[in-house]
């Protein structure tokens, strides 16, 4: 017989020995509640309805509300790394399954970020094991060694846990990324990039145009290495069952925000779609939102200054930062920097959202950090009611502005002149200030700014433009088609390291670790996702309109995080 055939006999042997040595679970046959199990892995709460409790670290008592097991091994299923600890898949495929008993599969193509040496020596030594089954994870969970005997990691806590507990949890489990995700077949994966009504036709055409080269540019380097599996480089041709062509849809909304979801809808029934990428929308973000958590649908930095409110909440889109919300925010912690609090505060906004959500913000953040200053808030409807506004607001030290109208306030603002010593604009309104405003008025105008300032040194920017240039891309709206490279690039390496498990919550997993490498074309200071965080950059500076400069502003404030 050859040896490769008895060395798979003895394993078969080996491991059905395992198994029947396996103790018999006191909860044999009782059947698990996946939705209570679900509770379990993401709240930590038991079937008591109390969180349920453990030890972590030989001797720390911790609780299912800190440590649940959603926190490590994220909602997926498919684990991840940190800080030289390593969370390895836990799916019903890889626990259950004795066909595929190497906990470690794949993992050096999952996560390739730094790590110390000795945890590259642990993570890439077999876990050959038997198959779960209720009985081991209970004594997995409990006492913290596996099937075969391995003692798992002391970070790993211990849990205090009844059979109804180990039976609802290993229910869910057999349910976590059992499916592949729609929008995936076997040749193709589909990607949408949504543009709302109210969108600048040229900042979309210059995204869209970014688009259709990058994905020209993936499908084209797909056909190369499929057609010539054997001769692509660095081990390619491993993985090519991974290798899909990249599909585009553009989904154009109409008519008012109240109609998008059902449009949405209609777009998701005639073509199913894995992710959105990027995308287009003047107004809020949360019609859409609401769709991509409805349809578990990972929505990938989209353009726009309204996203949907709420961090750390698990929710399905992924932004560049809290827009406008930041950026009022951030001035109210600058004006408590200067010299002395300014002592009468007025801001002027628009009736929409792009008026009242800032404005809302800005109040209540100075409520909190100056509270003995006076801000008197006064909504405009129209230009009469706008310069009326402006005229009241002569004794004002600052004047903050949040146009619903950019067009508008600038020319009211040109004419009435305030005499505020500081006037306040979102990052926006640059463009039209430097156009309209005189140069006196211009010399008091302040930037909220949350990108970038003027010379930083970003290395993949030089590459990206390159990649443009060479391409023949016109680069008409540089921050917008940066921005929506990015968004390019981190669909491309969640792809990468998903290989062919192609889940949602599992990409947008990978792009929490995938943000803060080395990725940035430039747009922010620094952009970096945590576990169910959703804003990458988080700061924001103050900058001066300054017209005799390339780029028509100067930062004048360190960077500002709220």
């Amino acid at each position: 017989m050859p040896r490769l055939a008895v060395i798979g006999r003895l394993r078969a042997a080996a491991l059905a020995v395992l198994l029947a040595a396996a103790p018999a679970f006191v909860g044999a046959g009782q059947a698990g509640d996946a939705e209570a199990g679900k509770r379990l892995y993401w709240e930590g709460i038991g079937v008591d309805g109390q969180p349920i409790r453990g030890v972590t670290q030989g001797d720390v008592e911790v609780t299912g509300a800190q440590f649940s097991c959603v926190s490590c091994h994220r909602p997926s299923g498919f684990g991840t790394s940190e800080g030289g600890n390593y969370m390895p898949p836990i799916i019903g495929e890889v626990l259950f399954n004795a066909k595929t008993p190497d906990r470690n599969r794949n993992f050096k193509e999952l996560y390739q970020e730094v790590q110390p040496p000795g945890f590259w020596a642990r993570v890439r030594q077999p876990r050959m094991r038997p198959a779960y089954d209720e009985a081991a994870l209970a004594r997995a969970l409990r006492d913290g060694v596996d099937p075969g005997g391995h003692e798992f990691d002391p970070i790993m806590p211990r849990y205090d846990l009844s059979d109804a507990d180990v039976a609802n949890l290993a229910a869910f489990l057999r349910t976590l990324s059992d499916e592949i995700s729609p929008g995936v077949d076997r040749r193709d994966i589909h990607f949408a990039t949504i543009i709302g009504p109210d969108a600048d036709p040229d900042e979309a055409e210059a995204m869209v145009r970014t688009m259709r080269l990058f994905f020209d540019w993936m499908n084209k380097d797909t056909e190369g290495d499929t057609q010539n599996p054997t001769f692509s480089p660095n081990y390619r041709s491993n993985f090519i069952s991974a290798y899909r062509y990249w599909q585009l849809h553009v989904w154009r909304l109409e008519g008012p925000p109240g109609t998008w979801r059902a449009q949405l809808e209609a777009h998701y029934a005639a073509q199913p779609v894995f992710a959105t990428v990027s995308g287009l929308v003047a107004g809020p973000w949360d019609e859409i939102g609401a769709f991509c958590d409805a349809r578990r649908l990972p929505c990938i930095f989209p353009n726009t200054e309204l996203p949907t409110p709420g961090e750390g909440r698990y929710g399905y889109s992924v932004f560049f930062n809290r827009g406008l919300a930041l950026e009022a925010e951030a001035l109210a912690l600058h004006l408590i920097d200067g010299d002395s609090a300014p002592a009468h505060v007025v801001q002027l906004h628009g009736p929409g959202p792009a008026g009242t959500r800032p404005a809302q913000t800005f109040a209540a953040a100075l409520a909190r950090v100056l509270p003995d200053v006076t801000v008197e808030t006064v909504t405009y409807e129209d230009a009469a009611g706008l310069r009326a506004a402006l005229a009241a607001a002569g004794d004002a030290d600052v004047l903050a502005l949040w146009p619903q109208d950019i067009d508008g306030v600038l020319a009211a603002l040109a004419g009435a002149a305030p005499g505020a010593s500081r006037i306040y604009l979102p990052s926006a309104a640059k463009d039209r200030a430097l156009e309209t405003l005189p140069p006196e008025l211009m010399a008091r105008t302040r930037l909220v700014w949350p990108y970038d300032k003027p010379g930083s040194y970003h290395p993949r920017k030089f590459r990206v433009r390159g990649w443009m240039h060479s391409r023949r891309l016109e680069v008409s709206h540089p921050r917008i088609q940066l921005q929506t490279y990015y968004a390019l690039t981190m669909a491309q390496f969640s792809l990468l390291h998903m290989i062919d498990d192609f889940y949602r919550d599992y990409m947008l997993e990978i792009i929490e670790h995938q943000a803060e490498n080395e990725l940035n074309p430039g747009t922010h200071p620094e952009l970096a996702l945590g576990p169910g965080q959703r804003f990458a950059s988080k700061g924001a500076f103050i900058a001066a309109l300054a017209p005799d400069t390339r780029l028509g502003y100067r930062v004048v404030s360190d960077w500002i995080v709220p």
